[in-house]
């Protein structure tokens, strides 16, 4: 019988009241085809069931569960987590999602082609709920980004996000700065900041399921927090790279700040 391979991941759940689909979360964690992981949740002072219901998963070593006494946002969350990581890689799932069968073992072969790279992430599936029953709403698939196309570039956010551990502490973790504490888009912001420092590789592969459903935050104050985010991101990172573009900045119907192009500057 072969022993089972040294973990190479840790699977990390932020978790806040998610009580109806933690549970299905690290249930495909546990299925997974690979099985050189670990499984660390943070509870960000969930004020339901969801606590209980992790901490069921307990009894297996490999899954262990962090209450925090307050609730601090995301960003800090994932910085608790960090600070607890020992394996090489750092997967990120959020608790209302899941992971397809195969992910972990496909992300394995992906991590020994390319230990250069920072990021790893895939394709994922969007399912819609709807009085218990899920759709699929449509398929997303990504692309091999360059520095500047992911950063004007605002869609769906990639997943999964399979980070090297040493790449997020040598970077300083999430970014907590902001007039926001780290609540609000701290996905793009990490993966910015390691697109912009590191190699990264896009896996054409389904890896990752989404939800949606309507316990979700998304009202006019959140969309304008995102946007304060963007506008300050793109700004930002085009200083830095020599502020050779101007961005044309305009609106989704939604409401939501997006790049309609780039006008390069004038040079004197």
């Amino acid at each position: 019988m072969s022993a089972e391979p040294k973990p190479l991941f840790t699977v990390v759940i932020p978790l806040y009241n998610r009580q109806a689909y933690i549970a299905k979360a690290i249930k495909s964690v546990i299925r997974q085809t690979y099985k050189g992981w670990k499984i660390l949740i943070i509870n960000d002072a969930s004020t339901d069931r969801s606590a209980s219901i992790a901490s069921a998963f307990t009894s297996d070593e490999a899954i262990s569960l962090i209450n925090l006494n307050a609730n601090v946002g995301i960003s800090k969350v994932l910085n608790v987590a960090l600070n607890h990581v020992t394996t090489p890689y750092m997967v990120q799932l959020d608790s209302d999602d899941w992971l397809e069968p195969r992910a972990l073992e496909i992300l394995a072969k992906t991590c020994g082609k390319y230990p250069e790279a920072a990021l790893i992430y895939g394709n994922s599936k969007l399912w819609l709920e709807s009085k218990g029953k899920l759709r699929l709403k449509k398929k997303i698939k990504h692309r091999q980004y360059s520095k500047m196309k992911f950063l004007i570039t605002f869609d769906f956010m990639l997943t999964p996000r399979c980070y090297k551990t040493s790449a997020l502490r040598a970077a300083g973790g999430w970014d907590v700065n902001d007039p926001y504490d780290g609540r609000v888009m701290e996905d793009r912001r990490m993966c910015m900041k390691l697109i912009d420092r590191y190699p990264h590789r896009w896996v054409n592969q389904n890896l990752y399921n989404a939800l949606k459903h309507g316990r979700q935050l998304t009202n006019a104050a959140n969309i304008k927090k995102r946007n304060v985010l963007r506008k300050r991101l793109v700004l930002t990172y085009l200083k830095k790279w020599g502020n050779k573009h101007q961005p044309v900045f305009g609106h989704t119907s939604s409401g939501y700040l997006i790049v309609k192009k780039l006008k390069k500057r004038k040079t004197r």
